[in-house]
């Protein structure tokens, strides 16, 4: 039998930053919940926001009072992005974001040519 079960886990982006978590999926770092950058110490709202590397909905991020709150909006806006796109364009977009991120470092480890 398949499991479609979406397991998600959220832990703390860095061990310093309170407030700040990664949402991971299959080994995948799929997005964000925190603080609202923007909110003042009254307003203790948060943000969510999924990072896949290509073009996403606008529901694909929101508000929210309270982190449990972002978590569950967190998790439906995923289950849906998932039941919206096709398998392969989730995998061609994660195969394009790695690309991206080792020619990223290859480019910072490389000497600047200007310098020649």
């Amino acid at each position: 039998m398949i499991n479609n079960a979406i397991t998600l886990s959220v832990r703390p982006k860095w061990p310093e930053i309170r407030d700040h978590y990664a949402v991971w999926s299959q080994d995948r770092e799929i997005g964000r919940i925190r603080h609202a950058l923007d909110a003042s110490e009254s307003d203790r709202s948060w943000e969510w926001f999924i990072v896949v590397p290509m073009g996403l909905p606008a529901w694909a991020s929101g508000t929210a009072q309270d982190r449990d709150t972002a978590i569950r909006a967190f998790s439906a806006a995923w289950g849906r992005l998932l039941k919206e796109t096709q398998p392969e364009r989730l995998n061609r977009a994660w195969e394009l974001g790695h690309a991206a991120q080792l020619r990223g470092a290859v480019s910072q480890s490389s000497p600047s040519l200007a310098a020649s």
